[in-house]
């Protein structure tokens, strides 16, 4: 998936968000981690986008809205695939005063992505329709509430910060209040219509490690 990188923007206004709940406005953030460089999605995105991918299938099967949308899968990419692209922003620093920080550390890594074909902004980012429910990823309105937020799991990830180069890492969705088990981003490889569709199921943690369906990462454009 694209999304690109405004880290200035991020920090603050994140924090800010998560700060005021689920009822905030919120700036874009971006939603995963980096990862090996692969062919990204449409050639006018560039570098102003970034691709989601996951461990189980690999960098060459990134994030792509089915169909124009409202339903978000994984795909083979391609540089002409205007469904692969999406912008945004990321940035560290949780509010003091956000629930997400009773289990979440300030210095980790929130992520919104906006849904932006040929680098036009839809306004519609991946996120949840309801709080704390497993349920398909499907594009929601951009800065509404936190339900288009998602939080690196660095704890639970590959090593360090989950926006960094080569990490993977669990994506809690930030509007999930179940401290233990939270919703994390999911790619169903049972899925059909569309197939590897990208869900929020309970992390798992039963075998000490969350599975290799749960670890996503990221990688920055141009398109190659």
């Amino acid at each position: 998936m694209h999304l690109s990188i405004r880290k200035a923007l991020a920090a603050t206004a994140v924090a800010a968000t998560l700060a005021a709940g689920l009822g905030a406005a919120g700036p874009a953030a971006a939603l995963a981690s980096a990862g090996p460089r692969i062919s990204n999605a449409t050639t006018v995105c560039g570098d102003l986008c970034f691709d989601l991918s996951s461990e189980l299938l690999g960098t060459s099967m990134i994030e792509n809205a089915h169909k124009g949308g409202p339903d978000l899968n994984l795909r083979r990419a391609g540089d002409a695939r205007t469904n692969e692209d999406f912008d945004g922003d990321h940035g560290t620093g949780l509010s003091a005063d956000s629930y997400v920080c009773v289990t979440y550390p300030a210095s980790w890594d929130v992520f919104e992505a906006n849904f932006a074909p040929d680098s036009n902004e839809t306004g519609l980012c991946a996120g949840v329709a309801v709080r704390s429910v497993p349920q398909p990823l499907t594009l929601q309105p951009c800065g509404a509430s936190t339900r288009t937020l998602f939080v690196g799991d660095a704890a639970n990830g590959s090593g360090g910060a989950c926006g960094a180069l080569g990490v993977y890492c669990p994506w809690i969705s930030a509007s999930d209040r179940y401290l233990s088990h939270p919703l994390a981003l999911a790619v169903d490889t049972g899925s059909h219509h569309p197939a590897n569709q990208l869900v929020l199921r309970r992390e798992d943690t039963s075998g000490g490690v969350v599975p290799d369906y749960q670890q996503f990462t990221i990688e920055d454009g141009p398109a190659v």
